[in-house]
C-alpha cells in the first residue's frame, strides 16, 4: 500500500512544507518512507548551505519521531532513561530527501531550524491515512501499533 501526505505550517515567522511518500506493509505494520520533500521559506537565507543541512537533519529527527522515538512512563516517572535504547532511523532506513529552500530577500528573517522536524510526523500520518483510510491517533507509528490499527 502506498500513500502520500502533506503538512504545511508557519513557525517562527517561517513557512514550512513536508511531503511524505510511504509504503505500508499490512502484514507487518512496517512503514517505509520512500521519499520526503521538504520546503522552507524563512525569509532571507543568509547561509544557504547551513539552511540545507538544517532541513536535512530536521527530516532525520522528524521521521525518527514519527516512526520510532518514544518516551515511556510508568505511573510516577519517565522510564526511558537510557540513550542506548532510544531509537532513531538508521542511514539504511532513510528515504531520498529533496530540499526546496526559498530565500525571500524582500522579507525579514524567520526561524530556520526546528520547523524542519515538525512537518514530518503530520506528513507521515497523513500518508498512512492516504494509504489505508485509517487515522492514526498517536506517534510513533510502530509496527505493533499499526498492526493493531490495520486489524480493527
Amino acid at each position: 500500500m502506498n500513500g502520500r501526505g502533506v503538512c504545511a505550517m508557519l513557525r517562527e515567522n517561517a513557512y514550512w512544507v513536508g511531503i511524505a511518500e510511504i509504503t505500508v506493509v499490512p502484514d507487518t505494520g512496517v512503514i517505509q518512507v520512500t521519499k520526503f520533500t521538504i520546503g522552507g521559506e524563512p525569509g532571507k537565507i543568509i547561509n544557504p548551505r547551513q539552511f540545507g543541512l538544517c532541513m536535512k537533519s530536521g527530516v532525520v529527527m522528524g521521521l525518527s519521531e514519527a516512526l520510532k522515538e518514544e518516551v515511556t512512563f510508568d505511573k510516577s516517572k519517565v522510564t526511558s532513561t537510557n540513550w542506548d535504547r532510544y531509537k532513531i532511523l538508521t542511514m539504511e532506513e532513510m528515504p531520498e530527501i529533496k530540499i526546496v529552500p526559498l530565500s525571500r530577500d524582500d522579507k525579514t528573517f524567520g526561524g530556520g531550524s526546528e520547523g524542519a522536524n515538525a512537518v514530518c510526523p503530520p506528513a507521515v500520518t497523513a500518508a498512512f491515512f492516504d494509504a489505508t483510510g485509517i487515522q492514526a491517533r498517536r506517534i510513533p507509528l510502530t509496527p505493533s501499533y499499526l498492526t493493531t490499527l490495520l486489524k480493527s
